[in-house]
């Protein structure tokens, strides 16, 4: 796993050849009237999209992978200006460039993953939490299999792509070696974790 930093030290012929993903904790944040926390999120993004730039010395984004999105292309596209317009002008530039969204989900194992945590919120009997859990647990690991098999299909050597994934999950998917990992966690984060932190306990 590299870090931005040590790309100069390295040396960026150390990378050539290699599949490259370039990984962004996602965010989702309240959909809530709150400008404070609209603008740590666009400057999070913002942020983003000038770290993966500066990779992209190793080599341009040929490929965007994005968590909850089925379909590719223009049509993904669509999707995410309607339902994330924080993370749309990361999107739309690096679409404009060239890059190709790449559908990441199979929506019937996303269905379930979603739907067994929406029961996980609800249930109050442990016995009935426990049993819940036990079927969460294996759509969340056929999830991540689904992730992964669709990077591995679609990322070809000496190609840079983009992950837009919750970082609890990217760590889960066990890549082979041969996919150079960077991970990109713009200053931020941190900044939107506490003012969340610190809201929801009434500071």
């Amino acid at each position: 796993m590299a870090e931005l930093g040590k790309i100069q030290r390295l040396g960026i012929e150390e990378f050539k050849g290699k599949r490259r993903l370039f990984c962004i904790p996602n965010l989702f944040v309240p959909e809530e009237d709150d400008e404070k926390l609209k603008n740590l999120v666009e400057k999070y993004w913002l942020e983003a999209l000038n770290h993966i730039e500066k990779l992209e010395k190793l080599g341009f984004v040929t490929k965007i992978f994005i968590e909850t999105i089925f379909i590719d292309s223009e049509d993904a596209c669509d999707v995410i200006r309607e339902t994330n317009p924080f993370i749309y002008p990361l999107i739309e530039k690096k679409v404009s460039e060239g890059a190709i969204i790449k559908g990441l989900e199979d929506p019937e194992i996303f269905g379930e993953f979603v739907d067994w945590g929406n029961c996980l919120r609800v249930v109050k009997s442990m016995t009935v939490i426990e049993k819940v859990y036990e079927f969460f647990n294996k759509s969340a690991e056929a999830r991540i299999k689904k992730i992964r098999e669709t990077i591995l299909d679609n990322l070809s050597e000496d190609e840079s792509a983009i992950l837009i994934l919750r970082d609890q999950e990217r760590t889960k998917l066990d890549l082979p070696q041969d996919i150079e990992i960077f991970l990109v966690v713009p200053s931020t984060y941190d900044d939107i974790m506490r003012y969340l932190r610190d809201k929801l306990l009434g500071r």
